[in-house]
């Protein structure tokens, strides 16, 4: 886990998904004016921490 650390796209990753989830816990418990973007951040996030951790050495 260290090295995973050291990739940008996984430092990078982690808040886009933790964002895009409370994005989405937010909006499914009020209004749905948060909801359209969480689906987007939180795939983006996702992708970027699996290539982070794919290339960690």
């Amino acid at each position: 886990m260290k090295n995973a650390f050291k990739q940008p796209l996984f430092v990078i990753g982690l808040p886009l998904m933790i964002f895009g989830f409370a994005s989405g816990v937010i909006g499914w418990w009020l209004k749905h004016s948060f909801a359209y973007m969480a689906p987007g951040l939180f795939i983006a996030g996702l992708i970027f921490v699996v290539i982070g951790w794919i290339q960690r050495d």
